[in-house]
């Protein structure tokens, strides 16, 4: 087979296995497959096999022997294709360019009916088998996965028995870890139930596993051409992400076998920090970073197209270089939300808004220009000034009806001002970030005293405002606060009040339909709505709900009240959109 020839064959897992060996390349994604992945795999083989069973009857007879003529008579069972490498790069094993989710599961499952069926059976020489120095034989492993898992690959999958007492899924220290116990687990309940509901007979089956579940083996022998197939047949729709694409394009462009180590383990450890989707983000920043310009194409093409095609040698080791700088900023600033000035206010200040930013702005265009303002000018005070400047700006705009892209292009233009910029001055003075911001004085306040305000920006805005104004309180200065993502939003008055404390207090249906849903009747709560508590009187609901579930000023300010009247809801209103054009503008 010379270079420019592919070969394709179908092959019956009992060849896969037992002709091949593989490992998984370095390019390749950890094993990310999950319950519902192994779930689908493994029903979807027994029914399979019970649709056989029922027509043509088992496979073995009594004797345990393979009856020839029934096996033939099963229709099947196809499972994708496997692209293999089987150039001089590999050696004798063969690299995995497409299909290790898929070979690196039904492995473990191999693994698991070795465990399972009772007496002895051969199955475990299809994924390891024992040197045997008698005979003159080396130790046969099947599949090697990456280097950092292997060792946890052959104490849980591949020795014998591993899979009978295997830890449960929450004990992996990493997500590969995780999803390979997953796997056991989920192959192992499920061939359980299989056999007590459908009377299965786990040595048959595993009979049909090896014998009637097919791929299609496309293997190469040369690395370009592998990573050109890859790239090609995923990028037409199979399951790799832009992620997996240039990792696999940047890699293979670095010819140093010692830095395409090095930079491998630096991608890897970026990926097992924050997954391979959280990676893919990453990616997308920096597209936004050197295109600057709305997306037109995939990630990937665009790279290809708009950032390699103009700048070669950006690919390999200056993006993955770049790639880490991005990662490693946004972890200091964004994820840490860490600053590092001589001002502990000023530090505090800035983790509660950027902690505030990254959980409740409803999209991440403001990262980026974060990253690019912080990479360029490295002055901690600048930054916080500057956040806070960007943070007004596309609040602003938010509010008053600036589209998703509006936000977008208005970072893209920033990212060039920063660009030609001397100075963080420079960029602090930027008439976008002051002057124009007061000239949507007017619309912005209207925006704050609309009567749907708790429904509007798919119910983020009241969320993102009210937990801003927190900020702004006297005991948020020295204390840093982590709000994740489970906050909700809670009516004072309720949206349907049915208790006559409420309905005297606020006895015109008008006004109230008016006033429920508007800022000043809302309040941030840490954690679940109670809708049994929404109805009681305001002393009751503030002291046996309110105070319980959340500490934050804005509703501790509430016990001032005493009882709630339309009187103090539109005292309250006015109170708070004045805070909020203090902070705007």
């Amino acid at each position: 087979m010379d270079a420019s020839q592919i070969d394709a064959q179908e092959e019956y897992l009992t060849t896969l296995f037992d002709d091949y060996r593989y490992q998984i390349p370095k390019f390749q994604r950890p094993f990310s497959w999950t319950e519902e992945h192994f779930r689908d795999l493994i029903d979807d083989l027994t029914d399979s096999y019970d649709v056989g069973r029922e027509a043509h009857s088992e496979l073995l007879d009594e004797s345990g022997s393979l009856q020839m003529a029934t096996k033939d008579q099963y229709e099947p069972y196809f499972l994708g294709s496997i692209i293999l490498n089987a150039g001089e790069a590999s050696g004798e094993r063969y690299d995995i360019i497409d299909g290790q989710q898929r070979i690196t599961s039904l492995s473990i499952l191999i693994a698991v009916l070795r465990d399972m069926i009772e007496g002895t059976n051969t199955l475990g020489g299809m994924v390891h088998q024992a040197g045997d120095p008698y005979h003159g034989k080396e130790e046969t492993i099947r599949l090697e996965v990456r280097q950092r898992d292997m060792d946890f690959f052959r104490e849980n999958v591949l020795e014998e028995g591993a899979t009978i007492d295997a830890p449960s899924p929450e004990k992996g220290e990493t997500e590969p870890e995780e999803n390979i116990l997953q796997a056991i687990h989920v192959f192992r309940n499920a061939l359980q139930e299989w056999q007590e509901e459908e009377d299965g007979t786990l040595a048959d089956f595993g009979v049909f596993l090896t014998l009637r579940v097919v791929m299609v083996r496309i293997t190469t022998n040369s690395l370009s051409s592998a990573f050109r197939l890859f790239n090609v047949t995923n990028a037409r729709g199979m399951p790799l992400n832009n992620a997996d694409l240039l990792k696999s394009e940047n890699l293979s462009a670095i010819e140093d076998d010692e830095k395409r180590e090095q930079y491998q383990r630096t991608w890897e450890d970026m990926e097992e920090e924050v997954g391979n989707e959280g990676l893919e983000r990453f990616i997308g920043f920096m597209r936004h970073l050197l295109v600057k310009e709305k997306s037109r194409k995939s990630v990937y093409d665009e790279f290809k197209q708009r950032v390699f095609g103009q700048n070669d040698k950006f690919k390999g080791e200056k993006f993955v270089k770049y790639l880490e700088r991005v990662f490693e900023t946004h972890r200091k600033r964004v994820y840490n939300a860490e600053l590092n000035t001589n001002s502990q206010e000023v530090n505090v200040y800035y983790h509660n808004l950027v902690s505030l930013m990254r959980d409740f702005y409803p999209s991440d265009e403001w990262i980026v220009a974060l990253i690019r303002f912080d990479d360029k000018f490295e002055d901690e005070m600048a930054l916080s000034s500057f956040v806070q400047r960007l943070e007004k700006r596309l609040t602003v705009d938010w509010l008053t009806g600036g589209s998703f892209n509006d936000r977008y292009n208005r970072v893209y233009d920033l990212l060039d001002e920063i660009e030609a910029a001397d100075s963080p001055d420079e960029v602090l003075d930027l008439p976008v970030l002051n002057e124009e911001i007061h000239g949507r004085k007017d619309d912005f306040k209207s925006s704050l005293n609309i009567n749907n305000f708790y429904r509007k920006g798919r119910y983020q805005w009241p969320r993102y405002i009210l937990m801003r104004l927190n900020i702004e309180r006297f005991d948020n200065r020295n204390r840093k606060v982590e709000y994740g993502s489970n906050v909700s939003i809670e009516h004072i008055l309720p949206q349907t009040p049915t208790d006559e404390y409420w309905t005297s207090r606020f006895d015109d249906e008008r006004m109230r339909d008016d006033w429920a849903d508007r800022m000043g009747n809302l309040v941030p709560l840490d954690g679940r709505k109670n809708y049994q508590a929404s109805n009681k009187p305001f002393p009751e609901k503030y002291d046996d709900y309110f105070a319980k579930k959340s500490d934050f000023p804005l509703v501790t300010e509430l016990e001032d009240y005493g009882e709630w009247t339309p009187e103090h809801l539109r005292d309250r209103h006015e109170k708070l959109r004045q805070e909020a054009l203090d902070i705007w503008m």
